[in-house]
């Protein structure tokens, strides 16, 4: 008994022991894991570091610092859905207490993937919870807040024109750019993934009758190992090439004759272009007043911040003048790249991550006149998208246009937003005029598109208001007074919501209903203050406005009750239109060929498991989010006219 006694403690001493090497293998993992991880990220080896970050996920997901390396790194590796999967945990658990970054790059990662209205409500969270702590990052966010509904604008007006993707025969999974047509030849460049080195190199494909045949290598004289080869550019007759080399991210330009078929005589550039230990690339060679000029991008000294779009003249012996900066209207403290310029319109086409856009690097164009490049005006969606879009170039005859993107659609191998692809665009005579001519900024025109970003426009109430305990269909109260009564009660609702909850059940109940105060019941009243301000411009500009509300019952009290209390929250906004700005609205009102608002059916909300509609159950069918997610009225539609 003895014997057996002790062999049982032997097996327990051992499977302790295993138990024990086990754990710490896996606790040395994770934390060798994190260490390179981290200097991955501070070398900005974004793809490594996502990966380094994804193994110490796997072995530990629950640790608040780690989620949050994890999503800056799939960020900024331009994995946007993983990090913004991230990023909300992270958010949700600290609150910003911590990580007061993560409700910013979360917000920008939800930008990043189109989702410009929870952006903007994050944005804007973001910079009044931190206007005194950091005024720069909240001024950011502001500027954000408005880029997101610059965007909705030009998605609510989009150019007339399909974007074509290049298939399998030019794009492939590693990524493709800097496209550029010569002769029913593209050229164009590839990231290459074979072995264990990672560089670029130029390829061709014939064009005929707008068909693209399969991609080949092109001359080995230019295509070297160990060297990234890219950005090829021609002179006007066609007897030069320009290209970027890097060597180990030192990046120069090189000049190469071409006869047609062969690169000879490569030529490192003079150190007028190829500022020493800086980099030098993005060559784009054309004609500028009369005089063959090299406009190229560079972070050397002199300019304003981060990579600058400069360009070098030619003199009568064939030498490059000291480069210009293309100015401070075309180049800011972020990064302005893949410069292209089209001499017979005089414009500048570029990408930058500063100017007003849809998200990560916008395509605009800058006109040349009176000596310098003017405000650059942004090309538009569907040009345009939330993710990167670069490397705007026509062909020679202007009937197409090239840009590179990693927009959804793209081919990737890693994340969806990983890798640039090739795609086109066919000009019209009506969008040839669109790209190369100024566009009218019309004051009516553009309060009109924001007003069809704004809806459908939601708001909340508070449980049985306005009037409660009654069967009337209207009310004295305007949705002012209204939503004033229902912010009183946050306290009740933050209380209520989390009785009964563990401490960390509590914390995260409470983050929850606050946010849904702010991002939604507040937000919501700020976004209907910008409506109707909108809206008496529009009336006052002599255009017609005609408006659909529609209102909702939730489970809670019998259908017939909730319908008639849906038509008294949709009153309260009738008498808010009425008040506003002491009647200013009420002509137009009471003439129905000025403004029209119809009122659709009362909408009847389906059950729904986490909303109850059982009395005795307040905490989730009053006070839950869920339930106050259905107390709601919206103004579903909006159109203008004359």
């Amino acid at each position: 008994m003895r014997q057996l006694f002790n062999v049982s403690i032997l097996k327990i001493l051992i499977l302790s022991a295993f138990v024990f090497c086990f754990n710490y293998s896996y606790a040395q993992k994770l934390k060798n894991f994190i260490a390179d991880g981290k200097e991955a990220l501070e070398n900005k080896e974004y793809y490594l570091a996502e990966n380094y970050f994804k193994k110490a996920i796997s072995i530990d997901s629950t640790t608040t610092e780690l989620q949050y390396l994890y999503a800056e790194a799939c960020r900024l590796n331009l994995n946007y859905l993983v990090a913004e999967r991230w990023y909300n945990k992270v958010y949700k658990k600290d609150n910003g207490k911590q990580y007061p970054d993560a409700l910013f790059n979360l917000a920008l990662c939800k930008k990043n993937n189109g989702r410009y209205k929870d952006a903007i409500k994050m944005f804007e969270k973001y910079a009044k919870r931190n206007k005194k702590k950091n005024a720069t990052k909240a001024g950011e966010a502001t500027k954000e807040s408005q880029n997101c509904s610059y965007a909705l604008m030009l998605i609510k007006n989009p150019l007339p024109i399909k974007v074509f993707h290049l298939d399998t025969m030019v794009n492939s999974k590693n990524g493709e750019y800097s496209p550029y047509e010569l002769d029913s030849i593209l050229f164009f460049s590839s990231v290459n993934t074979s072995g264990n080195q990672v560089d670029s190199r130029i390829y061709s494909a014939m064009i005929k009758k707008n068909k693209y045949s399969y991609r080949q290598l092109i001359d080995s004289t230019i295509n070297k190992p160990g060297q990234s080869i890219t950005n090829i550019t021609f002179s006007e007759e066609g007897d030069k090439m320009y290209c970027t080399r890097c060597l180990n991210n030192d990046c120069d330009i090189y000049e190469y004759h071409f006869n047609g078929s062969t690169f000879m005589e490569e030529k490192k550039l003079p150190v007028t272009i190829n500022a020493k230990n800086y980099i030098n690339t993005q060559p784009y060679f054309t004609k500028f007043n009369n005089r063959n000029v090299l406009f190229f991008a560079s972070n050397r000294p002199g300019g304003f911040g981060g990579m600058d779009i400069w360009y070098s003249l030619q003199d009568e012996h064939n030498n490059w003048q000291e480069p210009k900066n293309a100015g401070s209207k075309v180049n800011s403290a972020e990064d302005e790249i893949t410069p292209f310029f089209c001499n017979p319109c005089q414009t500048l086409y570029f990408s930058s991550t500063h100017h007003q856009g849809m998200g990560g690097f916008d395509i605009f164009k800058s006109f040349f006149d009176a000596g310098q490049f003017g405000e650059p005006e942004n090309l538009g969606f569907p040009i345009n998208s939330p993710q990167n879009d670069m490397y705007f170039k026509y062909n020679n005859t202007r009937t197409k246009a090239y840009l590179v993107s990693n927009r959804e659609g793209s081919y990737f191998e890693k994340n969806e937003t990983c890798c640039n692809d090739i795609y086109y665009f066919n000009i019209s005579t009506q969008m040839d005029s669109v790209l190369v001519e100024k566009q009218p900024k019309d004051s009516v025109f553009i309060a009109k598109s924001r007003l069809q970003t704004l809806v459908p426009l939601t708001l909340y109430f508070n449980n049985d208001e306005p009037d409660s305990k009654t069967t009337k269909t209207t009310t004295q109260k305007t949705y002012t007074e209204t939503l004033n009564s229902y912010l009183i009660q946050k306290d009740n609702y933050l209380k209520a919501y989390a009785k009964g909850l563990t401490a960390e059940q509590k914390e995260i109940a409470i983050n929850e209903m606050s946010d849904f105060f702010e991002d939604s019941v507040r937000s919501a009243y700020q976004e209907l203050e910008r409506f109707t301000e909108l809206m008496l411009f529009v009336l006052q500009k002599g255009e017609k406005v005609h408006l659909t509300l529609k209102g909702y019952c939730s489970p809670l009290a019998s259908t017939d009750y909730n319908i008639n209390l849906a038509k008294r929250r949709i009153s309260s906004l009738l008498n808010y239109f009425n008040a506003y700005k002491n009647g200013a609205l009420v002509t137009y009102i009471n003439d129905k060929s000025k403004l029209e608002i119809t009122i659709e059916e009362i909408g009847e909300l389906k059950a729904s498991h986490l909303v109850s509609d059982n009395p005795n159950d307040a905490t989730n069918s009053v006070y839950s989010r869920s339930a106050a997610l259905e107390r709601k009225i919206q103004i579903i539609a909006v159109s203008t006219g004359k």
